[in-house]
């Protein structure tokens, strides 16, 4: 293939000479005849290793020759060719990357500017005659809707083998330009090489006028429209699974060197309530590796675009991530516009501050977070479609096990008569910050106890109100908080403040409340130690010995008390200050309760030793250990209930929920953790990781002996071995 461009002489004289150059299989070579030359018939050839480096040195050439002989236009010459191969249309592109690549225009152009125009040549190959059908098998049906170029059909097509499928007709407007008609055609010719499960399918092209694409028709209808219907029915699973499913499909455009530059709900659509799928390529454009898409002068989706693409209008596979985290953000928000509160001017100046979209009230932190790194301001740190891919599925089935484990739970252990539902509790008081009751104790969950109220997250965009988290010192004094109310975030209103008198009264309430809550942290650091040794204890009780022969008895281990739940804790002595019953010394041998209680411990200790070590997204992996091996636990147990008395089975399913609990607590520390990651409260977030993982290990011992004691009512238990 011959490509037609000539270079001009690099001395002062005036070009009468022409250049060619060529692409091979493996380099390019473009040649340069300088006259006057003494050898005319041999021009000077340069080789380069691709099409993009000879462009930029017949680029750089050009323009010095036009700076040194003082020429308006570019000095470029392209031969005529005959007028047949000129008006002829080329193929569409095969699958190879040969006829991705740009090529430099064929008309003669006057000041024409090489990276402006190699990008838009796709737009001059329409569909080849075999993706052509005959308009005839095409019925038109109601409007869907309008695009830029034309209106949207529902139709029906009847293929060769008389089967008729449902399909959606793009048409182009009869007063087209000829540009505006090449621009609607390039969609096809994108469309007609992607086959992915996850990307729209073309079915044919109809190139006579008027001009039309058939592609696939989808009954739901775009994303955007299907989730502001079922906004109160669609669960966080199935909005992370969408996003995951156009995740696999940017993949596959970033595997063949495809930008797509609109990625957005509205270029969606919904194949099926557990199916997505990718469309509208019109903004779409092939690119070679390392290399971007500067874009011409056209009509581009501002709020969803990256800074290098509003700035300079270029386009790569990093600017397409930011827009699908974008996207991911409009999902989780169910099609709200992003940055609606802008207007299209104030968005790059928003994004230069270093401001972006704040976490959408659904969206899992670990998720933002990965989302926030698609943000970042310099391209290259943003994450490949690849790694994406990877990250989401691991969320995906992160969550998709605790729901699981929530319906589970749900089914096969409802609450009692002591834990009342949501719907059984009152209304709650208005707040009375000065009001001080006298004090009482917590008669619905006396073993609960908790930490940090969430309102206190840096990233939390609402704070608690003060009879949600009192002082340390007034602890006592509070009245007792509903369960289902303490996580509750309510905005601060004006009544709820006690105003200061003076700035200087302020600044010592502010000093006191400091002092306090140092006061706290001392004292739960000093408890985490006594934890630490507890484990340390644990740890060596699993002798390697003992665990196989499942004959000599555990070390005696301590158990930690509970607080009342009444808000930020005021405990109770812990570690060491209470007599201990040690475990029963009986035959271990088949206990597969005692060994899944020990794997606990060991799955425990695994989380305590690596907490420190992890980033915020390896947090799942420990967690998500611990609890599997509690549904180990717990199914042990199932099986082994039948055969205890009935009257011992209250306790051991009391014990059975409460691990649970314990469970759903760990998860939410876990949570808390990575959304506080980078702030000032990442270490304390940590401990409390470190102090619901501790009760959880404390309350499967615990079960280990609700179990021993009734197997010893059942006669099911045996003394060791001598």
């Amino acid at each position: 293939m011959q490509s037609p461009p000539a270079w001009p002489s690099s001395s002062r004289s005036s070009p009468s000479g022409a250049s060619r150059w060529r692409k091979a299989r493996r380099y390019c070579s473009w040649a340069l005849k300088v006259p006057p030359s003494p050898c005319p018939s041999k021009p000077l050839s340069i080789k380069t290793s691709s099409l993009a480096e000879a462009e930029n040195m017949a680029d750089l050439v050009d323009g010095y020759c036009r700076l040194q002989g003082e020429h308006k236009g570019s000095l470029i010459i392209r031969p005529k060719k005959d007028g047949e191969k000129r008006n002829s249309l080329p193929q569409i592109p095969t699958l190879n990357t040969e006829p991705r690549r740009s090529h430099l225009s064929e008309s003669c152009s006057i000041e024409s500017d090489i990276y402006a125009e190699i990008p838009d040549e796709t737009l001059r190959r329409p569909g080849g005659p075999q993706y052509g059908i005959a308009r005839e098998d095409v019925v038109l049906n109601r409007i869907l809707g309008e695009g830029f170029f034309g209106e949207v059909y529902e139709g029906v097509y009847t293929n060769h083998k008389g089967e008729q499928i449902n399909v959606a007709v793009k048409t182009c407007k009869k007063d087209c330009t000829v540009d505006n008609k090449e621009k609607f055609m390039s969609e096809a010719v994108i469309m007609k090489n992607l086959d992915h499960p996850h990307i729209v399918k073309l079915i044919g092209i109809i190139e006579d006028e008027p001009t039309w694409i058939i592609m696939e028709l989808y009954p739901y209808g775009e994303l955007g429209h299907y989730l502001e219907r079922n906004k109160n029915s669609l669960k966080v699973l199935t909005l992370i699974l969408y996003s995951l499913q156009i995740c696999k499909a940017m993949a596959y455009l970033e595997s063949i060197n495809c930008v797509h530059r609109d990625i957005a709900v509205r270029n969606i659509l919904v194949a099926s309530p557990e199916c997505v799928k990718l469309g509208d390529f019109g903004l779409s454009r092939y690119i070679e590796d390392e290399e971007y898409y500067k874009a011409s002068v056209t009509r581009l989706p501002i709020k969803w675009m990256s800074p290098e693409s509003i700035n300079f209008r270029r386009f790569t596979t990093a600017s397409d991530v930011w827009m699908f985290a974008v996207c991911m953000w409009e999902i989780l928000s169910f099609s709200k516009q992003p940055f609606f509160w802008l207007e299209n001017k104030d968005v790059i100046g928003v994004l230069e501050k270093g401001d972006r979209l704040p976490k959408p009230d659904l969206c899992p932190p670990i998720l933002y977070t990965l989302m926030t790194r698609c943000w970042d301001y310099d391209p290259s740190e943003r994450p490949r479609f690849t790694e994406l891919v990877c990250n989401l599925s691991d969320i995906y089935q992160m969550e998709k096990d605790i729901a699981i484990e929530q319906e589970r739970n749900a089914r096969y252990r409802p609450p009692k008569i002591l834990e009342p539902t949501a719907f059984q509790e009152p209304p709650p008081k208005p707040s009375r910050p000065k009001y001080r009751p006298p004090p009482q104790t917590n008669l619905l969950a006396p073993k609960l106890q908790f930490q940090v109220p969430e309102g206190l997250c840096a990233s939390s965009p609402t704070l608690t109100s003060p009879m949600e988290y009192p002082s340390p010192v007034n602890s006592l004094h509070t009245p007792p908080l509903h369960r289902h109310n303490v996580f509750k975030r309510h905005s601060m209103r004006e009544e709820d403040f006690i105003r200061p008198s003076s700035r200087e009264e302020a600044q010592q309430l502010w000093e006191a409340e400091r002092i306090k809550m140092r006061q706290l942290l001392d004292k739960q650091q000093k408890q985490m130690v006594e934890d630490y040794q507890w484990l340390r204890q644990e740890e060596k009780s699993l002798d390697p010995m003992v665990y196989m022969n499942d004959k000599s008895p555990l070390t005696p281990e301590k158990e930690a008390g509970y607080t009342e739940f009444t808000g930020p804790p005021q405990k109770p002595p812990r570690l060491g200050a209470q007599s201990i019953q040690p475990t029963a010394n009986l035959d271990r041998t088949d206990d597969l309760v005692y060994l899944n209680v020990m794997e606990l411990v060991r799955a425990v200790l695994d989380l305590k030793n690596k907490l420190c070590q992890l980033p915020p997204e390896g947090y799942v992996v420990v967690v998500k250990n611990v609890g599997l091996t509690l549904r180990k636990l717990i199914g042990s147990v199932d099986d082994l209930l039948p055969s205890l008395p009935s009257s011992s089975r209250t306790e051991i399913e009391g014990t059975q929920k409460l691990l649970n609990k314990d469970l759903a607590e760990l998860i939410n520390k876990m949570r808390l953790a990575q959304q506080n990651a980078v702030t000032s409260l990442s270490e304390e977030c940590k401990r409390q990781m470190l102090t619901a993982s501790h009760t959880l290990a404390v309350d499967a011992k615990n079960l280990l002996d609700a179990v021993d004691q009734a197997k010893v009512l059942a006669n099911l238990a045996h003394p060791p071995a001598e």
